[in-house]
């Protein structure tokens, strides 16, 4: 009988007869990884709905009208500003949003690869932390989909190299260069401070133990810490508010906090399923660990650093995209594991072995192709069995439509969007939409959109919402509509006609002007930050 101790010798001596051929040609784990995220980029490239939002912002510039999503208002609709300062020099000089979109997000990843391979502490860990990576559904579909996630990948991947390089001067202070990487982590996505904070304050704090942070570099770290308050002062400035016309749609809601943790529960349900390689392989490789007799006290400060950010997605009720806001998470324990953990080659043959064995029963990990079977994506569009607690498989639900892989089939709608068809019959000025991404770019700088979710409407925004995380539905008031298609404050509700009247000053208004500064600091901070009274 054929013991288990043999086969794992066999698959040890053929592991080591291919490492030492491997060996002879430099950076081959590095090579490898790119050919693999190469093959799995053809097969999982995609983009979402949401992702549009920002791009209808980006060719609204293209075509002067500046920073905006409906042309004739300033209102901040994106959460990702650094992608789309990023994105607006290459649309104006290729308008191939699909094309400029795919790209980024391959270089982000490419680049993410090889920070990782730098700050890695063996060719074992670093080969481990690829596996795992490119196992998890939830890293693989948004370090594509045309959201900020592969930027903030790359951000953090900068920031930890930094953290954790031995520095050149010992006793020059890494607080400001650091800095500078948290500030641009906040000018591309605000909530990606979870992920860094304690880390940073950390850092603080052992070189103020150190005596290496001292005035000058206290003023240094400040003025590296410049392109957020930049960025706030002009969203402040041009857009009437520091923070994002999301942040209100999604936090004025008509749901208590125990009602909103529960749903934040259920996403973590929902991800354990979905994607559990995700949660689980960290875990696992700590217990592997201890099975062979080493303890490591890095890793539990890594899941420690997490806390805030893994207590945050509970507090707002995580999102109704599965997988998308677990992904800095994952990429952090991508992360730890290249750096905290030096593999000997045992533990290596070990969990390389189980990330295979995982690849081969799970049949939906990134290394197989997307399904052709169309009941798959039948199944993730269908609101009754597809998306359990209203989350979604929002890859599955678009893939047919923007699939890079599926860009030939008749339902792919990549064609349209690369050459800005508008292939609706739309004679109405002003469209009311849910999903408003694709339509809205389609449609283009003429078509006024009112997205019932209030993600893009300054007024729509601020009253209370309802239904799915993320997705909170508003109840349009009498005459709203008909006041925007003839250019007028047309509300019927005198309290609430009234409180629009200051969001047309924010939003329509001169900039310049006492009136605009005062209403600025009512509705940003003061009694005009909800309209929480009933109307009709």
């Amino acid at each position: 009988m054929i013991s288990g101790k043999y086969i794992f010798g066999q698959i040890n001596e053929v592991f080591q007869k291919l490492l030492n051929r491997l060996n002879m040609v430099p950076y081959w784990d590095l090579i490898l990884s790119i050919i693999v995220f190469i093959h799995i980029s053809y097969h999982h490239a995609w983009l979402s709905d949401d992702a549009f939002i920002s791009f209808r912002v980006v060719d609204n510039f293209a075509n002067g009208f500046g920073l905006r999503w409906n042309v004739v208002e300033r209102v901040q609709v994106y959460t990702n500003p650094l992608l789309v300062l990023l994105l607006l020099l290459p649309y104006i000089l290729w308008k191939n949003i699909v094309a400029v979109s795919f790209i980024f997000s391959f270089l982000f990843g490419v680049l993410s690869l090889i920070f990782l391979k730098k700050l890695s502490s063996s060719r074992f860990s670093f080969l481990i932390a690829v596996t795992y990576l490119f196992s998890s559904r939830a890293f693989i579909d948004y370090t594509y989909s045309g959201l900020e996630n592969s930027l903030n990948h790359l951000i953090q991947a900068v920031f930890f190299f930094i953290l954790w390089k031995e520095p050149a001067e010992p006793n020059k202070s890494k607080l400001p260069v650091l800095t500078f990487w948290v500030s641009i982590g906040l000018v591309s996505r605000l909530d990606l401070i979870l992920v860094l904070f304690i880390p940073y304050l950390v850092l603080f704090f052992l070189e103020f133990s150190k005596g290496l942070i001292d005035r000058k570099t206290i003023l240094r770290s400040a003025l590296f810490g410049s392109p957020i308050i930049i960025w706030f002062l002009f969203a402040g400035i041009y857009y009437g508010s520091f923070l994002p016309n999301t942040y209100y749609a999604k936090t004025n809601i008509t749901e208590t906090f125990l009602e909103t943790a529960l749903q934040g529960w259920h996403y973590y349900e929902r991800q354990l399923f979905w994607d559990p390689i995700s949660f689980l392989f960290f875990p696992l490789t700590i217990l592997v660990g201890l099975c062979f007799k080493r303890f490591n006290r890095l890793a539990l400060l890594t899941l420690a650093s997490l806390l805030p950010f893994f207590l945050y997605l509970i507090s707002v009720g995580g999102d109704f995209m599965v997988g998308r806001f677990f992904t800095p998470a994952i990429f952090i324990l991508g992360l730890s594991l290249a750096k905290e953990f030096p593999f000997q080659k045992k533990e290596a043959v070990l969990l390389l072995s189980l990330l295979f064995i995982y690849n081969i029963v799970f049949r939906l990990t990134p290394f197989h192709p997307m399904p052709k079977d169309i009941s798959y994506y039948k199944e993730a569009r269908s609101f009754e069995t597809g998306m359990p607690h209203d989350i979604t498989d929002e890859k599955g639900f678009y893939y047919l439509d923007t699939g890079l892989a599926f860009h030939k089939y008749p339902a792919s709608w990549l064609t349209n969007l690369v050459n800005r068809s508008n292939v609706f019959d739309v004679k109405e000025s002003v469209v009311i939409l849910g999903m408003i991404g694709r339509f809205g770019y389609v449609y283009g700088p003429d078509h006024y959109i009112v997205d019932v979710f209030g993600l893009s409407d300054p007024l729509l925004a601020r009253l209370p919402g309802f239904g799915r995380t993320g997705h909170k539905k508003r109840k349009i008031p009498q005459g709203y509509v008909d006041g925007l298609k003839k250019g007028e404050n047309g509300i019927l509700d005198p309290g609430l006609k009234q409180y629009y009247e200051g969001i047309l000053k924010l939003t329509h208004g001169p900039i310049f002007t006492i009136e605009r500064w005062n209403l600025f600091w009512k509705y940003q901070f003061g009694e005009y930050r909800k309209y929480t009274k009933e109307y009709k």
